[in-house]
């Protein structure tokens, strides 16, 4: 039998605020059925308050990883050194920047493997089955990693976030890094300014495609997204084209999102750009395209030309709102 027990999550934080997606990583944890602790390492800036905020989650040890530039390179060894002390059985981190790279280094350092983009877990036989899409999101396939420690990145909106509680105080321990840990240093940074809500955290997403033949179409995306408190999204050939910013690209090599409305104006539906979209609860598709695949994967349809139906549909809501 493993000597592994419980279940390291290991999140990232800004300014002393765990990020949003700790919740996520937190639900993730409570499907794996863990034997044992969940505890964490929050890796950023003002991560001993952050570490303490953990503790909501039943945390009983937390390990502060305090960088600014949240390398993975750089903060690896730290984080081999929290898996030594603590001897889990699973590390779940989120699918992110740092998590894409940190997981394979990780998998490679420790001598087992990682399974990323995980969109559900379960468990079998006292096994942890893993699930993550596969063929552009087109299938799924089931995962069981026989080392360990198990290693995963969850998708962002894949699962429930845990519910907060009065929690407890977990035992914090401070993890220093070398000045010279890493041989990739963080040269410049650039910050993106956002205007309303970011298109991850809106319920109502209105998404653009190449089918809106240029930057003037999202103009009146924009207008109908602020009519229902939405945001704008768009597929990556308008992105590309610099028609909408590229912080706002949706599907596999941009942002994935789950809102409880999408849709989805002038896009044909490429499997990179549904993966994306995959935990919309409504998408309703506009496209003048009969056979756009964008279709098959709809909640509702309407073929037609896209400069008939929006003015029409935004003409609509001002009178439902009274805007």
């Amino acid at each position: 039998m493993s000597e592994n027990k419980g279940i390291l999550i290991i999140t990232t934080a800004a300014d002393g605020k765990t990020a949003a997606s700790a919740a996520e990583l937190f639900g993730a944890a409570s499907s794996a059925a863990p034997a044992g602790a969940v505890n964490a390492a929050v890796i950023g800036t003002g991560t001993a308050a952050a570490a303490l905020e953990t503790g909501t989650f039943g945390v009983s040890r937390a390990f502060a990883i305090e960088t600014a530039e949240r390398l993975p390179g750089t903060v690896i060894n730290a984080v081999i050194s929290a898996v030594s002390a603590l001897k889990p059985y699973l590390i779940i981190m989120a699918e992110d920047d740092l998590g894409r790279d940190l997981a394979p280094m990780l998998a490679s350092a420790l001598q087992t493997a990682a399974v990323t983009d995980v969109v559900s877990l379960k468990n079998e036989n006292g096994q942890t089955v893993i699930t993550r899409p596969v063929y552009g999101g087109n299938a799924l396939a089931d995962y069981v990693i026989e080392t360990e420690p198990q290693i995963i990145t969850i998708r962002p909106k894949a699962f429930e976030p845990a519910a907060a509680g009065n929690g407890q105080t977990p035992e914090i321990t401070e993890l220093s890094l070398p000045a010279d840990e890493c041989s990739v240093c963080l040269v410049e940074r650039f910050e993106v300014k956002q205007e309303g809500l970011r298109i991850e955290d809106a319920k109502i997403v209105i998404g653009g495609g190449r089918g809106l033949g240029g930057p003037e179409g999202f103009a009146q995306l924009k207008e109908l997204a602020d009519l229902v408190g939405g945001s704008v999204g768009a597929s990556r050939p308008p992105c590309d084209q610099d028609w909408w910013p590229e912080s706002a690209q949706i599907g596999i090599t941009g942002k994935v999102i789950a809102p409880d409305l999408y849709i989805a104006i002038g896009i044909s539906g490429s499997s990179q750009h549904l993966s994306g979209v995959a935990g919309a609860k409504t998408t309703v598709a506009i496209n003048k395209d009969p056979e756009a695949n964008i279709f098959n994967s709809a909640t509702y349809g309407i073929v037609a030309d896209w400069k008939k139906v929006l003015p029409a549909l935004t003409v609509k809501v001002r009178e439902l709102t009274g805007n």
